[in-house]
């Protein structure tokens, strides 16, 4: 597994990635986050490789997102090495979510015939690609932003960005 650090508009992003495709976008707000990643992948016995270089097209891509440009980062082949059967469903469904769009999370329950959209904000919840499966796009019903791990203000930020809003 290679991995690299990003740097964004609001901080870092720790990249993770097979032969196959992007495994791992995970904001960082902190140093003790790092080891907490690098915990994760001892426990499932897959060693990290620090390498920028194979991460062009991710740097690219996420250039292009935070400069406005409408990048969906479907074109991004993704190699998910954690997370159930059912969590998988829901972030690939969550992928589906317009750029500049939302969605509620029991939309999204509706969408893949689940009763429990609770279960869809679990799911969410353990998203390890953040932006690329734009969890930051589901809301609540009510339209307040529900939650978000790296912060509902990275959130907020993410969707004023997307809505070509000035980013507070």
């Amino acid at each position: 597994m290679f991995s690299t650090i990003l740097k964004i508009p609001k901080g870092k992003i720790f990249l993770a990635k097979t032969e196959k495709g992007l495994s791992m976008a995970t904001f960082l707000k902190n140093e003790g986050q790092l080891k907490e990643i690098e915990r994760f992948f001892i426990r499932k016995s897959i060693a990290l490789q620090a390498d920028h270089s194979r991460f062009r097209l991710e740097e690219r891509l996420f250039k292009k997102y935070f400069e406005r440009m409408k990048e969906d980062f479907t074109s991004l082949p993704l190699d998910f090495v954690s997370g159930t059967p059912y969590q998988r469903k829901v972030w690939l469904e969550a992928r589906k979510i317009p750029y500049g769009k939302t969605t509620s999370y029991k939309s999204l329950a509706q969408r893949l015939n689940h009763r429990g959209y609770r279960s869809i904000g679990q799911a969410i919840g353990r998203n390890p690609l953040l932006i690329v499966i734009p969890c930051h796009r589901v809301i609540r019903s009510d339209g307040g932003l529900g939650g978000f791990g790296p912060g509902l203000d990275f959130k907020e930020y993410l969707l004023r960005l997307e809505r070509g809003e000035r980013p507070a």
